[in-house]
């Protein structure tokens, strides 16, 4: 469920969730727009038939989120893009899934960040003065959450090299108390986007909000 902010708060907009109790506010001149999903975590996605597919989208709730003058559904998970881009998501976790998820295994859902650092760290004690002035991949932000009603995961900020250049991703990943619910927001764009635009991508991060329903599993 969308809504927009009330007359008072002309300066943003509401992306809500009230089955879900998610809740998230984005700049009024962005776009967002539900989406179909479903995004598997620890299931092989060929292993899924066309029932049970149905299914697990009955499970998931996808917003795309896109800064440009158009939303493009196309172009959400372009990391190098010149606008803010990215997603809000909640997934109700297969047993299975459940089992493959932990609090650290959040880190990696976008981007190998675990491996990437370590990459980092060995191609710096190799070559420092190099590694330093061109780096793969740096960690900006890295913060552990804990909300009310016992949701936790962590948030973090990062750059990652493409063949593109730079690019800068904001990552909130959160799991409910049972671990069997999954909230995820990313957003991403260019570094040199992510210059211009990250106080509005943190605004937008720090909103993110999770008040845990009884709805079933």
């Amino acid at each position: 469920m969308l809504s927009v902010g009330g007359c008072g708060s002309p300066s943003y907009r509401y992306v809500t969730n009230k089955k879900d109790g998610v809740f998230l506010r984005v700049p009024n001149d962005w776009n967002h727009q539900e989406m179909p999903g479903p995004a598997l975590f620890g299931i092989d996605a060929r292993s899924v038939s066309p029932e049970m597919l149905q299914g697990l989208m009955s499970r998931e709730w996808v917003v795309g989120i896109d800064a440009a003058a158009r939303f493009d559904a196309t172009q959400l998970l372009v990391p190098d893009a010149l606008q803010p881009k990215g997603f809000v998501q909640v997934r109700h976790l297969l047993p299975e899934e459940a089992n493959a998820v932990s609090t650290n295994s959040l880190r990696n859902l976008v981007v190998a960040v675990d491996d990437a650092e370590a990459d980092q760290e060995k191609a710096v004690r190799e070559n420092p003065y190099s590694a330093r002035l061109t780096p793969n991949f740096l960690l900006l932000a890295d913060s552990p959450v804990r909300d009310r009603d016992g949701v936790h995961g962590v948030h973090l900020v990062y750059q990652v090299r493409t063949d593109a250049g730079l690019v800068t991703i904001d990552q909130t990943s959160l799991l409910d108390t049972a671990q069997t619910v999954l909230y995820q927001l990313v957003l991403a764009c260019s570094s040199l986007c992510y210059a211009q635009h990250g106080q509005q991508i943190g605004d937008v991060a720090k909103s993110f909000t999770i008040e845990p329903t009884d709805r079933g599993q």
